[in-house]
């Protein structure tokens, strides 16, 4: 097992190399100024309690107060949040006095058998109520009209406009509370980790395990922070990122819990977002570099292209001597199998933020202008304390046997993210424990670049010795990626179309179990007849994380996974959706046996209403499409009703009483 050499305090001592790099590098530096990067600035989240007037950092600046020239100009506006709420409340208000009826209550009986001889049946069922049939009535009426709801585009593009005006006319309390009983309820577990184990243990009894996730997200948005100095805002966000990772602490405490959990992560949260922005743009302009230093475009360089690049980089060694004895270093440890030739993926894990080693070379000189930009000191020093919160995240995941998921998020984060991901598995996904692997990285399978990552990032786990986990999306920030781009001029990050975006998503998937096809032949020729070759956890180069809302991917996978002989509880492929979405699909593969998780989101309601906002506005396609789903809800609403007509109908019978015995 190869030893781990993880980051840990910003003072650690370092190697003689590291010394040598420190000695040359770090100068002088101008402070840490928060700027927009071209479109936004930065602010991280509040960790007060929600004002009396709704504050939400992704959509919405806070107000005080509503100045009568804001409530004027806004007057048309004023009116269609004031009637917006007032049809809500009501909706929301009649599904409370429909769940107090006595009438057409859930049936009490346990699930009844799925009619399909196989999961592929029983998933393209579409009379198949399983999903259905154990949810109250109050579930079924709220389902309904949440799905109608994201049916009607208009309201779901202007929902963060709704949501700002209902403060603008102090209607935040009313809106919080239509929201709490309608979205909330359904994508949502809680407000606490706590809140959420009523609907963690009831997932469990239907074969279906659960992601738990705190839905806190920060992004880049326009918030005012001129008023504040750099170490201030500096301290505003390490401080925030401390808090969420106690509580972050706390989801995993919860899930582990329940056996066979998973805890979601998202990074963003883990430090400054403008520091992660920073971190992919240098990362992104390093491989770039490396491109075109490789002259003959065979994907290697030499070692003199090697020490071009090295001197590219924002703060090389400045003296001649030092600098070949850096490059001689770095290149011999890049080029394992001394052929004189390293790729980008030797030259990534060994150039690295992530090593104490080669941080010092990222350090940005102010006195010159590198091709590649860096990182101020204070900026480096930040980056460290986000691998340290994470590594201290999974450490305690380690001990309580508790799954980490981290999530993808906006493709100017993503580099860092991945970075920070594999720098993560490569020290956690050595040796598989009792359900896995224990570092899960996310792909969006939208974006043109995600099945080359997939594929470079298995590359990287081959050498390094440790398991790639990872978990297949289509993708949840279409809109506003499509967005940033045409505003900044940048090229479309998003595949080209929907047949694009299935057909990366099918090959991705494809992938994966290729490598375990490939593999378990590999064991097959090595065992004797009489042993047993199967895969397994503890075998598998690979395991595949399936996260998606579309049936056909589900039921390919499955397909794939017969002809392959994968069994269902083998944990090498499992599924995923989002609680609130696709039940159907969800309760069919759990009652197959399959490895089938629910996100379970959860989060005080004004960090949580971003998230539920961009659950409508990005799966409004989705929930769209919905029809089945909507149509098993309706005849379930209807089984019940004509149910207790016939009750009725019975109890209304008068009774008879039989007359006297006679004899013949």
């Amino acid at each position: 097992m190869a030893s781990r050499v993880l980051v840990r305090s910003v003072g650690t001592s370092a190697s003689p190399l590291s010394r040598s790099i420190s000695s040359h590098c770090y100068t002088p530096l101008k402070p840490f100024v928060p700027h927009s990067r071209g479109h936004t600035r930065l602010s991280p989240p509040s960790t007060r309690p929600p004002p009396s007037s709704f504050s939400s950092s992704a959509f919405a600046r806070s107000y005080s107060s509503a100045s009568p020239a804001a409530v004027k100009s806004s007057s048309v506006w004023s009116k269609v949040a004031v009637g917006s709420t007032i049809a809500l409340a009501t909706s929301a208000t009649l599904l409370s006095q429909l769940a107090k009826a006595p009438q057409m209550e859930a049936n009490s009986s346990a699930l009844s058998p799925l009619t399909g001889g196989n999961v592929i049946q029983d998933l393209q069922d579409e009379n198949n109520r399983i999903a259905v049939e154990k949810k109250s009535t109050l579930e079924l009426l709220r389902s309904i009209m949440v799905y109608k709801m994201c049916t009607f585009s208009l309201l779901v593009d202007l929902a963060p406009q709704l949501i700002h005006l209902a403060e603008l006319v102090h209607l935040t309390a009313p809106a919080y509370w239509i929201v709490r009983k309608t979205f909330f309820a359904q994508f949502c577990g809680g407000e606490t980790a706590d809140d959420c184990i009523g609907t963690m243990n009831q997932l469990k009894n239907a074969g279906i395990g659960s992601i738990l996730d705190l839905s806190i997200e920060v992004d880049l948005d326009e918030s005012d922070l001129d008023q504040q100095t750099p170490e201030e805002i500096r301290s505003r966000f390490n401080k925030s990122a401390d808090n969420i990772a106690q509580q972050i602490s706390t989801c995993i405490e919860t899930a582990s819990n329940m056996s066979k959990s998973f805890a979601a992560i998202k990074v963003t949260a883990m430090g400054s977002p403008l520091l992660l922005q920073q971190v992919s743009t240098t990362l992104t302009a390093l491989e770039s570099g490396f491109k075109n230093i490789d002259q003959d475009r065979d994907g290697k360089v030499t070692k003199e292209e090697f020490k071009e690049l090295v001197k590219m980089l924002p703060s090389p060694v400045d003296n001649q001597q030092s600098l070949d004895a850096v490059v001689d270093h770095l290149f011999k440890e890049a080029d394992k199998d001394q052929d004189g030739r390293i790729d980008w993926v030797d030259f990534a894990c060994t150039v690295s933020m992530n090593r104490d080693e080669t941080r010092a070379l990222f350090a940005s000189d102010s006195s010159k202008d590198a091709p590649i930009p860096g990182l101020e000191s204070a900026d480096l020093e930040d980056y460290k304390r986000l691998l340290t919160r994470m590594e201290k995240l999974c450490d305690q995941a380690e001990k309580t046997n508790t799954r980490l998921m981290i999530d993808a998020e906006q493709s100017y984060f993503q580099p860092a993210i991945d970075s920070v991901a594999l720098h993560l598995q490569e020290h956690y996904n050595h040796t598989p424990h009792a359900d896995g692997p224990l570092i899960y990285n996310t792909y969006q399978m939208y974006l043109k670049d995600a099945l080359g990552r997939l594929q470079q990032d298995y590359t990287r786990a081959q050498r390094n010795g440790y398991i790639l986990a990872a978990k297949l999306v289509r993708g949840a920030y279409m809109v506003s990626e499509r967005k940033r781009a045409t505003e900044l001029g940048l090229e479309d990050p998003i595949c080209d179309g929907i047949e694009a975006t299935h057909t990366s998503y099918n090959a991705g998937v494809d992938f994966m179990l290729g490598e375990m096809t490939r593999k378990q032949k590999l064991i097959a020729l090595e065992h004797k007849p009489e042993d047993s070759a199967s895969l397994s956890l503890k075998t598998s180069p690979v395991v595949l994380f399936v996260a998606s809302h579309n049936k056909d991917s589900v039921m390919r996978t499955c397909e794939r996974m017969q002809d392959l002989g994968l069994s269902p509880q083998s944990g090498l492929v499992m599924f995923g959706q989002l609680m609130g979405m696709c039940d159907q699909i969800s309760y069919t593969l759990g009652q197959h046996g399959y490895g089938i998780y629910k996100y379970v989101p959860y989060g005080p309601i004004h960090h949580v209403i971003p998230y539920l906002i961009r659950r409508a506005q990005e799966n409004a396609s989705v929930l769209g499409g919905v029809t089945v789903e909507r149509n098993l809800l309706w005849a379930e609403l209807k089984s019940r009703f004509m149910a207790q007509k016939e009750r009725a109908q019975i109890q209304a019978v008068p009774i008879v009483p039989a007359g006297p015995a006679t004899t013949m």
